[in-house]
């Protein structure tokens, strides 16, 4: 219970070290504060391993120092290029720099992971150079400002839904050790009967951590990776530079040039591209006549939205309609909510069992041995076209009730005309109702095209597009080392691929497609035992057995 096992826990994320054995936290629960030792929940030995292997992984993370933003127009290299500082991003970089990860390893496994790292030299982390590009200057620049945008106080998504690749408890014990439990509140989830049985929502996971407590969560999960270049600019152009097969060739000396707005270059041997939703927004037919001036996308709320603006009819029907009536009622205004449908509640933007642990596997599998188009179709059906948490949707009846919220589902709203003293006046129903402004939140009609730099390349390198999404390989390959997560994966991960725990998933996926986790089944990097995912029992095989069926035959 020392201050010393108090970093170690921490670096660790779920893991402390008490004497010679390793105890691992039961759903991240369990800590060691800087105070003497306070348990909390379940904690299980899973293996011995002594303390100065810990000390060794300690000495590591303690290291870990991201480059400052550079915007040097010098040329650069690198052997893994991700455009886009976004939590897919961030899920990518931890991804291909974190050894192993607890969440798809037993016991034995972490075990022989660990022991592996502190015996041999050279194996473990990887040694690839990582470049990262953004026009933000920072981690999740623009993902905080949306935010704050919207005065967002929870995140929709649960605490085992983060970018840290090697432990899906990480942010719940980074909340323990930090002693900010009161900043995860309960999304309600443990009251719903066939989730029980399921462990993670009784302990906490399934949470709803605070904007602050995730973002000061990604901001410590940066540091602790190993140093990596992060260049703030605009990347424009993306080529594939010409291999030794020709230009055409997709080889092991494939490599590709990114290019800045600024004109400088990197060259990079792999290249991820983790853009985020690209697509058109949304624009109701009956609403495309209202002058510029007066209707407002909600991105663009706070550039346009003007403290005279006292009367707002707010349009859409998902949870960012919902944010934007809360942020104008907080603001004073009267506020009108209109959805061409009854708003849906849910507490997730996808059903449960995509989340349930239990039965995620299934969903996951059955999605993406279906064709194209019938994934297609199950992203828009799994979706649902915009829900809502209990959370909010108790919220906003409480305005209902006071009167500065009139809730209108069923119809559409309808522009009629522009007065003189610049009222836009709407049709709702049979009624016409003059309003300030209108405020859009109807989502985005999903298009990669949209984004100048995948248009671009898709002139260079044709990929097939269905539905707005590209049609990549299993490895998520647009052409070979040339890699996509997010929402541009969408049609490879499924209707989670645009939220962070997709985004996880497919950072997994591409750390595997450049080999960062092959150590762990090499039969060399284990020694006798060989490799940590290799069979425990191969000492006691013998060569010259047979497995042939007729090897006992009469």
């Amino acid at each position: 219970g020392e201050k010393e096992n108090t970093r170690q826990h921490m670096i660790f994320y779920g893991m402390v070290v008490l004497g010679n054995r390793v105890l691992c936290i039961s759903f991240g629960c369990s800590v060691i504060t800087s105070k003497p030792m306070q348990m909390h929940h379940t904690v299980i030995i899973i293996s011995e391993v002594p303390v100065n292997h810990k000390q060794q992984l300690s000495s590591r993370a303690d290291s870990r120092q991201p480059t400052r933003p550079s915007e040097s127009r010098m040329k650069r290299s690198c052997d893994v290029c991700i455009i886009g500082a976004g939590p897919a991003g961030l899920a990518t970089l931890s991804a291909i720099n974190e050894p192993y990860t607890l969440d798809s390893m037993n016991p034995v496994q972490v075990h022989n992971a660990s022991t592996s790292m502190r015996y041999n030299k050279g194996v473990g982390p990887t040694t690839k150079k990582i470049c990262v590009v953004d026009p933000n200057g920072d981690w999740l620049e623009k993902w905080n400002d949306n935010f704050a945008r919207l005065g967002i106080k929870y995140l929709r998504s649960p605490s085992i839904a983060h970018p840290d690749h090697f432990d899906m408890n990480s942010l719940l014990a980074y909340a323990v050790a930090n002693g900010r439990e009161d900043e995860l509140i309960e999304s309600g989830c443990a009251k719903i009967r066939k989730l029980h049985g399921l462990g993670q929502t009784q302990v906490g996971l399934w949470k709803l951590p605070s904007t602050e407590l995730f973002r000061d969560f990604c901001a410590n999960l940066a540091k602790q990776l190993p140093p990596h270049d992060f260049v703030k600019g605009m990347a424009v152009d993306l080529t594939k530079n010409e291999s030794l097969g020709g230009i055409g060739a997709d080889n092991a000396d494939t490599s590709y040039t990114v290019t800045l707005s600024d004109g400088s270059e990197i060259r990079s041997s792999s290249v991820v591209l983790a853009l985020g939703p690209t697509g058109k927004p949304v624009i109701p037919e009956a609403l495309r006549a209202v002058p510029n001036d007066r209707i407002i996308q909600w991105n663009r709320m706070k550039e346009y939205l003007e403290p005279h603006h006292k009367r707002v009819l707010v349009v859409g029907g998902g949870l960012t309609a919902v944010q934007v009536a809360q942020y104008c009622l907080r603001s004073g205004k009267q506020v009108v909510l209109c959805s061409r449908r009854p708003l849906v509640e849910r507490h997730f933007d996808i059903d449960i069992c995509w989340v349930d642990r239990r039965s995620a596997g299934r969903q996951i599998s059955d999605f993406y041995h279906q064709p194209e188009e019938d994934r297609l179709a199950a992203l828009k059906e799994v979706r649902g076209g915009g829900s809502v948490p209990p959370i909010y949707m108790d919220d906003i009846r409480k305005w209902e009730a006071r009167g500065n919220l009139s809730l209108i589902n069923g119809v559409d709203a309808k522009y009629i005309q522009c007065k003189d003293d610049d009222d836009v006046v709407v049709a709702i129903g049979n009624d016409e109702t003059s309003f300030d402004c209108i405020i859009l939140a109807t989502g985005i009609i999903s298009d990669c095209l949209q984004n100048p730099l995948v248009k671009r390349y898709q002139e260079k390198c044709p990929c097939k597009i269905v539905g707005g999404f590209p049609s990549v390989s299993v490895d998520l390959e647009w052409s070979k080392n040339l890699f996509v997560v997010g929402a541009l994966a969408s049609l490879n991960i499924g209707p989670d691929g645009g939220n962070i725990m997709g985004a996880r998933r497919a950072a997994s996926i591409v750390a595997n497609s450049l080999e960062c986790k092959s150590w762990l089944r090499d039969s060399d990097s284990g020694g006798a035992l060989g490799g940590a995912l290799c069979n425990s029992f191969q000492l006691f095989w013998d060569e010259d057995d047979s497995s042939s069926d007729d090897s006992d035959s009469d």
